[in-house]
């Protein structure tokens, strides 16, 4: 009889103590939920807030989108003592603010939601938004905030163009080699005499399609089995990491010896996001937010396969062995600053944030394309699949999304400060803009510097 009381009584005990950082409120609560994003996305936001304050008469959240310059917007407001109270929090700024004790502890709410269900999130989306202050470790630790989306980058492809130079589709689940993914883009980059890159008299200043327009960086190191930093996210290890070196020279080797991908001089006028949109490019790397531009403004059939896996073979997240190939992946977190009215009132902060990350949110945004549920069930449905539409193999991302590793900018401070600056500004004009020198050694070169930097990043925080 007695245990039969608890659970009634423990549910009281909630009810009038609530959960740490809960006010009790006696009108309804106003708090302001600032993110960004383009029309659709705003208006899709709109109807999310005007649905949940109708059934959440004791709450009214103010959406207030800022178009342009967001994060260091959101810095400014804090820093200036006037923060909004929920914020998107982007995966590569979550260090900026956790660490420094400007998000909420949101873990309590989780671990008490009859709402979210953790297990039903893609582990890879959850892990960005954890930090262990004791331990200062990022991806561990209490949650303080809930991903929005998740979004693996993928290889869209131009239908037409292949069947137009009658050459098969790749397979959409099986990743191509290295190897047969330059004799794939040979023979799709045409100049305006017919002749393909290796043979005679093959002109590239006069391309008329491009087998590649590009495969990103961190696409490349993490499907050669490529790391840039340690296990425990304090050594720079990119300079000695041999797949990750190749994976770099890889890239350049597209543009300056394989020449199935265009160089500086070709892009100079127009973008390789120009040249796919034109027709002018066979495949080229995007994330699941291109999809809505590209159901809007292309005139040909796209779809999307894997990226090709080195011989290094695939970094994937929790070392899984049976991934089939990753992608680089971004995502968008939602949290309550600290400081504001919405710490105050946690309890129906949070309450909005898991509506958001919740089924019904991921529903809403998913059915406009550009972003792939943060839940692993919704995203295995037609809610995102959408067979109906473009691209026809939109599985593709599953894999991508279950397999992403945690990139770096997730797991160390000032990820641009430390690695961006050198890496986009030095080595990556020398070794594959210009083709001027070798990944080794211009990894090699700059290793130091790199190790410097983060070590100072570190140190910013401690």
């Amino acid at each position: 009889m007695f245990k039969r009381l608890l659970a009634p009584l423990a549910l009281v005990l909630v009810v009038v103590l609530g959960l740490p950082g809960m006010a009790v409120a006696q009108e309804p609560v106003e708090l302001t939920f600032v993110g960004w994003g383009g029309p659709d996305e705003i208006e899709v936001f709109e109807h999310l807030v005007e649905v949940f304050n109708e059934r959440n008469p004791d709450i009214v959240i103010k959406y207030q989108p800022i178009p342009t310059d967001y994060t260091t917007t959101l810095k400014t407001m804090i820093a200036g003592g006037t923060p909004p109270d929920i914020a998107y929090v982007p995966d590569g700024d979550f260090s900026a603010f956790a660490p420094r004790g400007q998000l909420v502890n949101i873990q309590p709410f989780v671990d008490a939601s009859e709402t979210f269900d953790p297990d039903g999130v893609w582990p890879s989306a959850l892990g960005r938004y954890r930090w262990d202050a004791e331990t200062k470790t990022f991806g561990q630790g209490p949650l303080y905030a809930l991903p929005k989306d998740i979004g693996p980058t993928i290889l869209y492809i131009n239908v037409d163009l292949f069947e137009q130079m009658g050459v098969p589709i790749p397979s959409h689940t099986e990743p191509m080699t290295w190897d047969a993914f330059v004799d794939l883009a040979r023979q799709l980059t045409v100049d305006s005499n017919g002749k393909h890159p290796g043979e005679d008299g093959f002109d590239v200043n006069s391309v008329e399609y491009w087998g590649l327009g590009e495969i990103w960086f961190e696409d490349a190191v993490f499907n050669n089995g490529g790391l840039i930093i340690s296990p425990d996210a304090r050594t720079f290890v990119m300079a000695e990491d041999q797949n990750a070196i190749d994976a770099v020279q890889f890239l350049s080797d597209l543009v300056h010896v394989y020449q199935v991908a265009p160089g500086s001089d070709q892009t100079a006028s127009m973008s390789i996001g120009q040249m796919f949109e034109a027709g002018r490019v066979a495949m080229t790397t995007n994330g699941r937010w291109g999809t809505t531009t590209y159901r809007n403004v292309l005139d040909f059939e796209f779809d999307v396969i894997p990226f090709p896996v080195g011989p290094g073979g695939v970094t994937a997240y929790l070392d899984q062995e049976d991934c089939a190939f990753s992608g680089w992946s971004g995502s968008v977190g939602v949290g309550i600053i600290a400081g504001s009215k919405g710490e105050e009132y946690a309890e129906q902060a949070y309450r909005f944030i898991e509506f958001i990350a919740g089924p019904e949110g991921q529903a809403e945004q998913a059915a406009l394309g550009f972003q792939i549920p943060n839940q692993i069930e919704l995203a295995n449905s037609d809610v995102f699949l959408q067979r109906d539409q473009y691209p026809a193999h939109a599985e593709v991302f599953i894999e991508a999304a279950r397999c992403q590793p945690p990139g770096p900018w997730t797991r160390t401070p000032n990820y641009d400060a430390w690695f961006s600056d050198l890496f986009w500004g030095s080595v990556w004009p020398a070794v594959v803009i210009d083709g001027v020198e070798l990944a080794e050694d211009a990894l090699y070169d700059a290793a130091e510097t790199f190790q410097e930097g983060l070590d100072a990043a570190w140190q910013s925080i401690e």
